[in-house]
């Protein structure tokens, strides 16, 4: 009886733990929704990731360039509504990519989608991040 009793917890926190995985894999699945071929994860302070992606070839160079460094820098654009975890995404011709800015337009991940409605009225709001991934199929 005791083995059987021992063996059911085995299974009972297998499944638990099965279930706790695969919900952080959706999670942080939704969390990176995207539309092309070519895109980055930004991580911010609070380690909660993005994916951006875009238009421009030069703000994509930067950041190539930043995941290479491990240099953390601004990122930023004009913020829409998104069916993704956070319920926004940075527009991707206007994702961008600054070393310094205003104090007023600062914001982490988390910030920005709880408080989406503030920031759609607001241009370009930066979340300070690392580029954690960079994904390009050429």
């Amino acid at each position: 009886m005791k083995k059987l009793i021992v063996a059911f917890v085995a299974l009972a926190m297998i499944l638990v733990l099965s279930g706790v995985l695969a919900w952080s894999y959706m999670d942080r699945m939704s969390a990176l929704k995207h539309e092309t071929g070519r895109w980055a994860v930004i991580e911010d302070v609070n380690g909660d990731v993005l994916a951006v992606e875009p238009a421009n070839d030069e703000v994509w160079r930067c950041l190539v360039k930043l995941n290479e460094n491990g240099t953390r820098m601004w990122v930023g654009g004009i913020v829409e509504k998104y069916d993704n975890k956070w319920g926004f995404r940075f527009k991707p011709e206007n994702v961008t990519v600054a070393q310094f800015t205003a104090e007023g337009l600062q914001a982490t991940i988390k910030y920005i989608s709880e408080n989406l409605n503030y920031w759609l009225g607001l241009k370009l709001p930066y979340v300070n991040s690392e580029i954690a991934e960079i994904h390009n199929p050429t």
